[in-house]
């Protein structure tokens, strides 16, 4: 299954710019031994730091691994750029999961086609929740990701947003958030994750 994009094309020459100076900036902090991700939204880029937790990476980690237990031929991709050139939209999402036949259709290097991603899936930082609850709620309804998975380890939550639309006047996420908590089997997509062993934030 793949995304569909849910909104009139933007202006792709600016955003092939902005998406070059992304790649300049990631590569001149990296070579300082800093690490940092780039977005690009409204052609502004927006940059933070990148320093994941253990229960942060464990999480990712152990979702990984059930769904490639469930699907060998899953594609999935943590840290990864998706962007959508039309809109003018990039993101790093925590983890991505596509299926072998739209990962083969990919044709660039910089980021993964969001009509190509079937799952999108965040791990709240404790740190700056509102990119995951606010900024990407609102900007991956708009680049068309189906389903987008927020794990929040500082209360136990998890959220599952899909069905994208523009029916309201704007892109949402038009079917009503599914909520659970740690210790839920939470489908997410094609795929079933056992959240039984997700960490939490130590307070």
């Amino acid at each position: 299954m793949s995304a569909q994009p849910v909104e009139p094309a933007g202006q792709k020459v600016t955003y092939q710019r902005l998406a070059e100076f992304v790649e300049v900036i990631e590569a001149q902090v990296e070579n300082r031994g800093d690490v940092v991700r780039a977005d690009i939204t409204n052609q502004e880029i927006t940059v933070h730091m990148m320093s994941p937790s253990k229960p942060h990476g464990k999480i990712v980690a152990r979702i990984i691994f059930q769904i490639l237990s469930q699907d060998p031929d899953a594609v999935t991709l943590a840290e990864t750029r998706v962007d959508h050139p039309e809109l003018g939209l990039c993101r790093t999402a925590d983890l991505l999961v596509m299926t072998k036949e739209a990962d083969e259709q990919e044709t660039a290097d910089f980021a993964a086609f969001a009509p190509d991603v079937s799952v999108v899936i965040e791990v709240v930082s404790p740190s700056d929740p509102g990119r995951d609850y606010v900024a990407k709620l609102r900007d991956y309804p708009r680049m068309g990701i189906p389903v987008y998975v927020i794990v929040d380890p500082r209360d136990g939550t998890i959220t599952v947003h899909s069905g994208p639309d523009t029916a309201a006047g704007e892109p949402r996420y038009a079917d009503a958030p599914r909520h659970y908590k740690f210790g839920d089997t939470v489908q997410m997509g094609a795929w079933s994750v056992d959240t039984a062993e997700f960490p939490r934030y130590r307070s």
